[in-house]
């Protein structure tokens, strides 16, 4: 018996979407696994983590406090992160900013009216961090579990004692100063400058009398941790010679029937936090490159890097996979929304919209992309985009590049089969940087958003069939290679093929349902035909099923409706029918958390930044952490 969808929320037909194909859910549940704890809705800072742990820790077990209720607890806490943001931001009134010290800072736009600091102290009962959202005490309670910090929303870990007491040792003599600020409601001026390192942002990675703070920082960023089988807890692990990135352990714990009850210990002993070390060492490793370089040639994993780094690459590159997937998908969602709002408001017969994709336009069009052209600029290349490259290819020349498409070829493929094979033999396999002047994935997304100028352009029926026929084209021939590249990724991998079938199988968006779609088509099917069957398919009648099964998926807008939408209009709106709502906004890409995770590193004292080289570079224990990856440490 077919079920019926299944809802908990008015259907909204204006607004922007939330994950209209869940293309974009599938490409961050990936990223929240490799960066787990680093989320973008609160920023992870060090001192968030260390300074939540510490007044946590402090408030549960000072005698003044131990004993408050839970509610009591939770203001005293809000108020903790209240001295701590006005702390920050009059460190930097006084001492001048340091590079992006405040950035991440929650309730930063409050804190930082200079008019609050006109007087010899600030009234805390009338200052509010945040107007209408909650503080980021209680949006990181499940990053301070993320990071194996927290059990319980008092209740700390043995690894997030050793932090809240390495943060004690400067920060401990302020705990009643602060707790009596917190309850009478008004905070000096002069406590504010007096906790300038001991309890703000900056203090973290600049304090001079904090370095066992930092050490526990950065065997939490790293994931240094070990489960304690007698007191049931995560400990922090001491430091290794030889610091390693065993994944494969975590692939296969997570295909297995083995589980643990205890969250924590499921977590730990799943080894998940690798992931992150892994993307940790692989951020050093891109600026320690980029600082020893000191002209725009070509940047270079050597053997011990490649080597080392190859547990994590398989990966990494299925999350920039499902960013290339997401972005061919929602690029065609933007054009199919874009044509229907200016030639067919009132709605037109799916059929008719899929007929006027014209053969011809996509023909050429998928035959032109794949002979899309690199040209180096002089610029550097962005520190993010470096990172990427060189997990993904190991090599790239950091400068920005220009892709274009040639307006007519000598070439003239027009099947799947034809496409496909053109791929297994230019592509398929290699992992070349966007840099070299040779077809890749990247470029082929530049290529495709070199057509949404004409989608919008367009202005007349003629027109916009062209424009939405060549974005169809060159989005179809971006999701084929991304296909090619992921199959021959798990042909090659038989564990991590399981892993990627386990975690993301059922999600149809994701590259695992996305490849055995392709699979299915026959290869001597036309381009025209494929590049239709995908559109109506993966784009059309998915957007139809994330509307219409959205139980527990918060409210969405449409992007277009079709005649069961339509609350109703059955003369209007026929089921055929489709018909512009919503809309969405052009695709982009993500460079898995990097800057969020490069914040953190800081924080932690494994970066700084360098101005002379405008550049973010390793620091000395940075240096030192690299040295233990590569095996020269000493």
């Amino acid at each position: 018996m077919a079920l019926e969808p299944q809802w908990s929320e008015r259907l909204s037909k204006t607004g922007p979407p939330e994950q209209p194909l869940r293309a974009d859910s599938v490409r961050n549940g990936i990223a929240s696994t490799i960066a787990r704890g680093i989320t973008t809705d609160v920023r992870a800072r060090g001192r968030y983590l260390s300074g939540f742990c510490w007044a946590m820790h402090r408030i549960t077990t000072a005698s003044a406090t131990a004993d408050f209720p839970r509610t009591e607890k939770r203001q005293i806490l809000k108020g903790f992160e209240e001295i701590l943001a006005l702390a920050s931001y009059r460190r930097r009134q006084v001492h001048g900013e340091v590079t992006d010290g405040l950035s991440g800072l929650t309730g930063k736009t409050n804190a930082s009216d200079d008019e609050l600091y006109n007087s010899d102290s600030i009234d805390l009962s009338s200052f509010s961090l945040l107007d209408n959202s909650q503080y980021a005490i209680r949006g990181f309670q499940s990053n301070l579990g993320n990071f194996s910090l927290k059990e319980g929303e008092f209740q700390l870990t043995a690894a997030g004692r050793s932090l809240a007491e390495s943060l004690d040792n400067v920060a401990g003599r302020y705990f009643d100063r602060i707790l009596d600020a917190v309850q009478t409601g008004r905070v000096s001026l002069d406590l504010l400058d007096e906790l300038a390192e001991a309890f703000t942002h900056q203090g973290c990675f600049t304090g001079s009398r904090n370095e066992p703070e930092r050490d526990s920082l950065q065997r939490v960023v790293l994931g240094l941790f070990s489960w304690d089988e007698r007191e049931q807890t995560v400990s922090l692990a001491t430091w290794p010679s030889q610091l390693d990135i065993p994944i494969d352990h975590h692939y296969r714990y997570l295909v297995s029937e083995e589980r643990h009850s205890n969250d924590l210990k499921d977590a730990v002993v799943g080894g998940v936090h690798y992931l992150r070390r892994a993307w940790c060492l692989s951020i050093l490793r891109t600026q320690q490159l980029l600082q020893n370089s000191t002209d725009q040639r070509e940047l270079q994993y050597d053997d011990i890097d490649a080597e080392r780094f190859q547990p994590f690459r398989p990966i990494g590159r299925a999350y920039f996979l499902q960013v290339l997937l997401a972005h061919a998908l929602r690029s065609e969602l933007w054009g199919l929304s874009a044509h229907l709002k200016r030639e067919a408001p009132g709605g037109t017969a799916r059929s008719e919209l899929l007929a006027g994709l014209r053969e011809p336009i996509i023909v050429d069009e998928a035959n032109a992309v794949l002979n899309t052209e690199t040209r180096l600029n002089d610029e550097r290349m962005s520190q993010s985009s470096v990172a990427k490259e060189l997990l993904l290819a190991g090599r790239v020349t950091p400068t920005t590049y220009e892709t274009t498409v040639p307006g007519t070829t000598s070439t003239r493929y027009t099947t799947l089969g034809d496409v496909q094979d053109w791929l297994d033999s230019n592509l398929t396999g290699e992992w070349r940087p966007t840099t070299d002047d040779s077809v890749n994935c990247w470029t082929l997304l530049h290529a495709t958003e070199l057509s949404f100028e004409s989608v919008e352009a367009a202005s007349t029926p003629s027109e916009a069939f062209n424009a939405l026929s060549k974005l169809v084209a060159r989005s179809t021939v971006q999701l084929l290679a991304v296909v090619r590249q992921y199959n021959h990724l798990t042909t090659h991998n038989d564990l991590f093929n399981r892993y990627m079938q386990a975690q993301y199988g059922r999600r149809p968006s994701s590259l695992v349902q996305t490849a055995q779609y392709v699979d299915t088509i026959p290869p001597e099917t036309s381009l025209s035909t494929v590049a239709r069957q995908l559109f109506e398919d993966r784009v059309i009648d998915v957007h139809n099923q994330v509307v219409q099964d959205r139980l527990g998926s918060g409210p969405i807008s449409l992007v277009f409706g079709v005649g069961a939408d339509s609350g109703g209009e059955t003369e209007r709106y026929g089921d055929d029918t489709l018909y512009a709502a919503g809309g969405t906004k052009q695709p982009g890409t993500q460079t898995l958390r990097y800057n969020d995770l490069r914040r953190l590193m800081r924080d932690a004292g494994l970066l700084t930044y360098n101005a002379d080289q405008d550049l973010w570079i390793p620091t000395e224990d940075g240096e030192v952490i690299l040295a233990r990856f590569r095996g020269e440490y000493e």
